[in-house]
């Protein structure tokens, strides 16, 4: 074989974006699809292992293709599962992965089949070049990667996160972003606790929805302060998301009324600082009203999180130089920023490092347009998957070389 990397074709990942697309694996639902994966791993000469979760019906798929030396490896991260399409509102058929004019219609095209697919040719064309790899390449596709997202967790237990340097994020940048900081997210109730009345006597009552609205207030007026962390990219931002009564019964002054918050906490942020915010403006209040008493809890974020932890890697660190400089060779422009979708799994295996930074390196990057991902009619360029299998294929053997 030749050490020269071969690039990938359009017809190559047209006929495995089509083959992925028309298996309907919508999150939750009985699917094959953890079967073709296996199936495409397995002929690159994968290991490949299946973990079964909870309340899944169709298990996380990982596979591992061992180095010749014991270096640091790569982790292509990604998910097999897709969001619900209801066909009377497409076009085209949503698992029909039908191509016109170059661009594949399907569910799951953008997210994120295109950029699974990418991921396969990439490897495909590393293994084909015979070269030498200084360390193992992982590939995970999870089940749940539209619910809660468990195999990063998956990855920390099975002790995978120390073999590993660099972890390859699939979402869609189109083919341009370097995504490398991710928010910490975390969900409150605070409950306004006053006094039930009867409506016509409303001056023996403390009416909660009140006292709520001055909390609501306050928040706007930006005295909800929470930690700054250490991020170059994310500025701390709190959010009213809901507001909701539990009336004492019957026709009355409610006594009781809850606020749900969105606290966005850049690098750097513990939960227990964010509580600790929360508590003593919720005192602050407490005097400046002398009526009402505030009680916040943590809403859990499902699959064992209290939150969605932040992290951030080196910009220097060199998987996101790696990629860039495969990037630039593809004739795009690499732009190095934060995530603009919220969060990915990833972030859960990074841990702070020497560097003031997090590791490993959790790097977002794939084909498509992101504001595509879950909408009638998502698409994908089949030009625009094969070049992301380029760029993925030269990154990842720089990293092993």
């Amino acid at each position: 074989m030749s050490n020269e990397l071969p690039k990938a074709s359009v017809e190559r990942v047209t006929d495995l974006l089509q083959q992925m697309v028309r298996i309907k694996s919508v999150v939750g639902e009985p699917t094959t699809g953890h079967l073709w994966v296996t199936a495409r791993l397995k002929e690159l000469g994968f290991s490949v292992e299946h973990y079964a979760v909870e309340k899944f019906p169709t298990p996380l798929v990982l596979g591992v293709l061992e180095g010749d030396g014991d270096g640091p490896g790569v982790l292509f991260d990604a998910h097999y599962d897709t969001v619900h399409a209801v066909p009377s509102d497409w076009s085209r058929d949503p698992w029909g992965g039908i191509v016109e004019d170059g661009i594949l219609y399907g569910r799951g095209a953008v997210d994120s089949k295109g950029t699974h697919v990418a991921m396969l040719a990439a490897i495909e064309s590393i293994v084909k070049s015979g070269a030498k790899r200084s360390g193992p390449i992982y590939f995970m596709s999870d089940c749940d990667g539209e619910d809660g997202f468990r195999g990063a967790v998956l990855m920390a237990d099975l002790g995978i996160t120390e073999r590993i340097g660099t972890i390859w994020s699939a979402e869609a940048t189109s083919n341009e972003g370097v995504e490398i900081a991710y928010p910490g997210i975390s969900t409150w109730k605070v409950t306004a606790i006053g006094r039930t009345a009867h409506p016509t006597e409303p001056e023996k009552g403390i009416n909660a929805i009140s006292k709520v609205a001055k909390l609501v207030e306050a928040v706007d007026a930006g005295r909800l302060v929470t930690p700054k962390g250490d991020s170059q990219w994310f500025e701390p931002r709190v959010t009213i998301q809901a507001i909701r009564t539990l009336p004492g019964g019957g026709w009355t002054i409610p006594g009781r009324c809850d606020v749900i918050i969105s606290v966005m906490s850049p690098a750097g942020t513990q939960l227990p600082e964010v509580r600790t915010a929360i508590d003593a403006f919720l005192r602050t209040l407490e005097q400046e009203d002398g009526e009402v008493r505030y009680e916040a809890k943590v809403l859990p974020m499902g699959a064992g999180r209290l939150w969605l932890r932040p992290g951030e890697c080196n910009p220097e660190h060199v998987g996101v130089k790696a990629l860039s400089e495969a990037i630039a060779a593809e004739g795009n422009t690499p732009e190095i920023r934060k995530f603009n979708g919220g969060w990915v799994d990833a972030v859960e295996m990074m841990r702070p490092d020497a560097d003031g930074f997090d590791s490993p390196a959790v790097i977002t990057f794939g084909p498509g347009d992101f504001e595509q991902a879950h909408q009638v009619d998502e698409h994908i360029s089949l030009d625009e998957v094969r070049r992301a299998a380029d760029i993925y294929a030269n990154a990842t053997l720089k990293l092993l070389s």
